[in-house]
Parts: C-alpha cells; sequence; structure tokens
C-alpha cells in the first residue's frame, strides 16, 4: 500500500480559501457549490476538492459532500465523505459518513480501498489517522475488516509506515480466513503481526468447488 496523503491534500485546500493560521476568517462564510484545484510548477495537476457547500466558523472549515482527489505521476488517490471539518490552525481533520478513501499502487494498476462509518480523526502533526466504526480494508489480496484502525505515516517522506487493525480482526483471503483481536501491517517488509488469540480456518479450493 502506498503512502497515505490523506492529511497532505486535505490541508493543502485551506491555501486558495486564504485560511492559513495566521489569517482573521469571516464568521460563518459559506461557499455553495464549490470547486478548488491546484497545479504544480510544470503544469501538471496536483489536487482537486469539490463539495456542495464549505462553512468557515472560526478556525474551523466544515465540509459537506466532500469529494477529493490527489494526483501523482501515475496514478490518483480519491477521498470520499459525507461531512469533513477541518481545524486550521493545526491541520487535525475530522471525517464522518460515508467516508471511503482509495490508495492506488505503484503505476496505478492494483488499489487499496479503505472504508468505514466514521469518524475518521486525524493528526496531521503526529502523523496518524484512525478509522473508527466497521473499517473495511480491500485491495487484491483480499479483505480485512476491523472495529479500529491507526495508519501511522511520515510527514516529511509522505510514506506510510505501518497500518494497526483492532477489535474482531478478520483477514478474508480466497482460501482461508484469519481471526484476531489485533493485526499490525509492515509495510516496508510486507509483514503482519498477529495478535489475541489468532487462528486460521483454512478452506482448500476442492472442497469450496465441490460445495458448490
Amino acid at each position: 500500500m502506498r503512502a497515505i496523503k490523506i492529511a497532505f491534500l486535505l490541508s493543502a485546500m485551506i491555501i486558495p480559501l486564504g485560511l492559513s493560521a495566521e489569517s482573521q476568517a469571516p464568521q460563518n462564510q459559506t461557499i455553495k457549490d464549490f470547486y478548488l484545484s491546484n497545479y504544480k510548477e510544470n503544469g501538471s495537476r496536483d489536487w482537486e476538492i469539490k463539495g456542495t457547500e464549505a462553512i468557515v466558523q472560526d478556525k474551523f472549515v466544515n465540509i459537506d459532500n466532500m469529494e477529493a482527489k490527489y494526483y501523482s505521476k501515475d496514478d490518483v488517490m480519491s477521498i470520499k465523505s459525507d461531512k469533513a471539518k477541518l481545524n486550521k490552525d493545526n491541520m487535525n481533520a475530522s471525517l464522518k459518513d460515508n467516508i471511503e478513501v482509495t490508495i492506488p499502487t505503484e503505476g496505478g494498476k492494483e488499489y487499496t480501498t479503505i472504508t468505514c462509518d466514521g469518524p475518521l480523526e486525524m493528526e496531521y502533526n503526529e502523523g496518524n489517522a484512525v478509522f473508527n466504526n466497521r473499517v473495511v480494508v480491500t485491495n487484491q489480496g483480499g479483505k480485512l475488516y476491523c472495529d479500529k484502525a491507526y495508519v501511522f505515516f511520515d510527514t516529511t517522506a509522505k510514506k506510510m509506515n505501518r497500518i494497526v487493525a483492532e477489535g474482531n480482526v478478520q483477514i478474508v483471503r480466497e482460501d482461508n480466513i484469519t481471526y484476531a483481536q489485533k493485526a499490525t501491517y509492515y509495510v516496508d517488509t510486507k509483514k503482519v503481526v498477529l495478535e489475541g488469540s489468532p487462528r486460521l480456518i483454512y478452506y482448500p479450493k476442492e472442497k469450496k468447488e465441490s460445495s458448490t
């Protein structure tokens, strides 16, 4: 899985609105059907954000029906949520309702999608994001289900370090299901560490085919 760029994308959208930590935003400023985009120095698209409404309240920016895309050289990462709230002072963000984050692998040929009921809480300066309630991580290798998932990333290198899934963890692959109370995935080594009474149930392919 590639680096999570949620924090960088959401914090970047503050700039065109003139909402730096030092500025004085008008109380309850409302922007209807807004669209924001940014381009890199070479002319290629950097990111874009749209929503049905954005409301600026003191240091917070509230966004309805947010859809955001971050463009790298060969792929696109997307973020969606019904509600998003950003703190422009520290760039922390809280997303809730129908959250979906789609992360491309190198070259954009495969994608990892993370969904949750929310909220999704992010502390940009601390380099972490927390997905809450009915979390589902999906990629070509299978699906991971859990109650809560912590994503840790390097804000300087813009690189994800690890994912920690907690609570009723299930990892579903083609021919087996793994259960645990905690699973830690290390991105660099692709190593998974299971804790909390881990067990594996294996379904031989022949048996599955004969039962259909």
